[in-house]
């Protein structure tokens, strides 16, 4: 497989605004953080990748927002015409976190785990899916990118 191989493609939900990656994505962590159910109205399914392997065709229309408070903030992107939330960016990585549901099927994708677990709503149900669930933060963007 060469660099300008598309390894995966998506858009937000109008089509204003669409993207390719060209390299590997990590597998798929759903986090339940209250910044990520408050922005996706549930837990939020993310993928990531390099930075430098996605490009965003009318990145003018993408919007970024950036929520207030100490420390390092991520800012979060949306398409600017139907508001579809697209992107989690954290100035402090090297990848770009990815809306797994914005993703062109098939994704060869799995899901890796559930991540702040420690803030999920009260409605939540866990179940027994056989993923590791963690309380706060993975370590799975540490072991980025994917073997």
């Amino acid at each position: 497989m060469t660099g300008t191989d598309v390894r995966a493609a998506g858009g937000c939900l109008c089509g204003e605004v669409k993207y390719v990656v060209r390299g590997p994505l990590r597998d798929v962590l759903i986090c339940h953080c209250a910044d990520c159910r408050r922005w996706h109205g549930h837990a939020a399914a993310m993928t990531s990748a390099s930075r430098g392997d996605v490009t965003i065709s009318a990145p003018e229309s993408v919007r970024w927002f950036t929520v207030i408070g100490d420390g390092p903030r991520p800012r979060r992107g949306f398409c600017s015409r139907c508001g579809a939330s697209l992107f989690w960016d954290a100035p402090e990585r090297q990848t770009i976190g990815i809306a797994a549901g914005t993703l062109e099927q098939p994704t060869g994708l799995q899901s890796a785990g559930h991540v702040y677990v420690s803030q999920a709503s009260d409605y939540e149900l866990f179940v027994d899916d056989g993923l590791p669930h963690s309380a706060g933060a993975a370590t799975a963007e540490a072991s980025y990118p994917p073997s």
